[in-house]
């Protein structure tokens, strides 16, 4: 099913409803994806089964995560680089459930895609595909088969030397070539699932005292792990644009200022953009008064510290890690952890 640019930009207009299948597990890669149905505002129906014979671009977004809303142009440049060509649809899914209509509306204007922008208001698809972040991208093959999974290129700021991940796995579909590099990790905000939830907090007013942030990169990271020796640390990777981080940053700081007298060490690694360091996360490190030493994560590829830091990790944010007094890693927890959690796990790497 194509649709012409009139058409195209009225599909922009999102609606609430969406149906996909239930109790279905992850699609895997290379394995068919399941028929589903999502509806714009003017009721129209998107059934993933009409673009069969495509190679359909899947990308999900928001309209409040600053990740997404940076990855606007490169977003155009695709689909006018494909999204004409006959044998390539672009879709775009918003998943999450605490947007309102009107926000992805305007962020719709804002973004000035010109292909549908479709809601998932329950999450049903992002469940289906996996999807944990936005944006994060899928590539579905013109059999139906999942092809690609992950990010659209290796850095939020194009300024940087990158990896055209997504770029390169649609140019070897197109191009009868197996997709060299299938799954990457897609770094962004939380898809949020509940309505409750929120993944954008206001930064206040930075204080007069300006902490210290020095720049990490991954080759240096387990140098810096080992180098006050006898400690236990506690690693927590976050950042500014990241709900979930700021939310348990006060237990953080509450935690580490108890501990501090029994040999332990907190650092928190930022996943913001170097570009934002003076701007963004100096102050808002001021304003939240963070005692613990910081650092800010310098690579053109984000899987590169990744890869140092643990290969199974996905990248979710915020990650905290704990290292016992000989540096070896003896906890990690994807997500909030919660004060009684991180206390006991920190008590048994001082033992």
């Amino acid at each position: 099913m194509r649709l012409n640019s009139q058409v195209m930009a009225i599909a922009l207009l999102v609606s609430l409803s969406a149906v996909a299948p239930a109790g279905i597990p992850r699609v895997e890669l290379g394995h068919p994806v399941p028929d589903f149905t999502l509806t714009d505002l003017g009721g129209g129906e998107h059934h993933l089964r009409n673009y069969r014979g495509q190679n359909v671009v899947l990308t999900f977004i928001a309209a409040r995560c600053p990740i997404s809303h940076a990855y606007r142009e490169r977003i155009n440049t695709l689909n006018l680089d494909y999204g004409q060509r006959p044998d390539v649809a672009m879709i775009a899914i918003n998943s999450n459930a605490n947007e309102t209509v009107g926000e992805i509306k305007a962020e719709a204007l804002a973004s000035g895609l010109l292909f549908p922008i479709l809601r998932d208001s329950n999450g049903r698809v992002a469940d289906l595909l996996g999807a944990e972040r936005t944006p994060t991208a899928y590539v579905i093959d013109q059999n139906g088969l999942l092809r690609y999974r992950g990010r659209i290129d290796s850095a939020h700021n194009p300024r940087r030397d990158m990896r055209h991940d997504l770029r390169e796995a649609l140019e070897e579909l197109l191009n009868g070539r197996p997709v060299t590099t299938p799954e990457t990790v897609a770094a962004g905000c939380p898809i949020v699932r509940s309505a409750d939830g929120d993944t954008i907090q206001s930064l206040p007013s930075p204080s007069s005292v300006q902490p210290t942030v020095r720049l990490l990169r991954p080759a240096g990271y387990l140098r810096m792990i080992k180098s006050v020796p006898g400690k236990v640390v506690v690693v927590n990777f976050w950042a500014t644009w990241c709900g979930p981080c700021v939310a348990e940053l006060p237990e953080l700081i509450r935690i580490s200022q108890e501990m501090k007298s029994r040999g332990v060490r907190f650092v928190g690694i930022s996943a913001d953009e170097e570009a934002d360091l003076a701007s963004t996360v100096v102050p808002f490190l001021a304003a939240k008064k963070v005692p613990y030493e910081q650092y800010l994560q310098q690579t053109d590829d984000p899987q590169k510290m990744i890869d140092v830091v643990d290969k199974t990790w996905p990248g979710t944010l915020p990650a905290t890690f704990i290292y016992n007094r000989s540096g070896k890693r003896v906890f990690q927890r994807l997500g909030i952890v919660d004060r009684e959690t991180l206390i006991t796990e920190i008590t048994k790497a001082l033992k």
